[in-house]
């Protein structure tokens, strides 16, 4: 008889032995389940808001649109952030991006040359039924420089509109 080394040897099962798969427990099932439509859900305040006030926003009754500039006007500025109404219902701010977040947009060079990431939001307000507005704006980190032609606007993640709510929310405390 030969040797063959690519010959296989039968194996042996114990007989007792028994090969079984694990399953995750169903409380595993849900709490995953439950997460996921946490996760799904990240970013919307409500579902029967339109898209556009989904990431950040706050409703305003009893307040005439003039007021409620003012006050957004002031909110922002405290902030740090300059800039205000540039048209019916619209306002632009900008602050300078922290010096990371300049360096990690413009790169080694830009950031050696003394480019600058500006942190934009753009705020509307959107006149509602009975009286009521709903102030809400979108924010974007922005490079290029201070030409608008070499511009580029970058729209945050709604998972990052809380500093924004937070503004937002500051607005809706000094009407009241």
């Amino acid at each position: 008889m030969k040797n063959n080394l690519y010959a296989t040897q039968p194996t042996m099962l114990k007989p007792n032995s028994i090969h079984t798969w694990h399953h995750p427990q169903p409380s595993c099932l849900a709490v995953l389940f439950c997460l996921t439509l946490l996760l799904a859900g990240a970013g919307c305040s409500s579902l029967s808001e339109p898209g556009s006030a989904s990431f950040a926003s706050v409703t305003l009754e009893n307040h005439s649109a003039e007021e409620i500039v003012a006050a957004t006007t002031q909110v922002f500025g405290a902030d740090g952030y300059r800039g205000g109404p540039t048209g019916s219902g619209q306002m632009v701010f900008d602050k300078e991006a922290s010096r990371g977040t300049s360096f990690a947009r413009e790169g080694v060079v830009g950031g050696y040359y003394g480019a600058q990431t500006v942190n934009r939001v753009r705020v509307d307000l959107v006149p509602l039924a009975g009286g009521q507005y709903r102030l809400q704006c979108k924010a974007f980190m922005v490079t290029g420089g201070s030409d608008p032609f070499f511009q580029d606007e970058v729209p945050l993640a709604n998972i990052r509109s809380g500093p924004y709510q937070s503004l937002l929310n500051k607005v809706q405390e000094q009407l009241k």
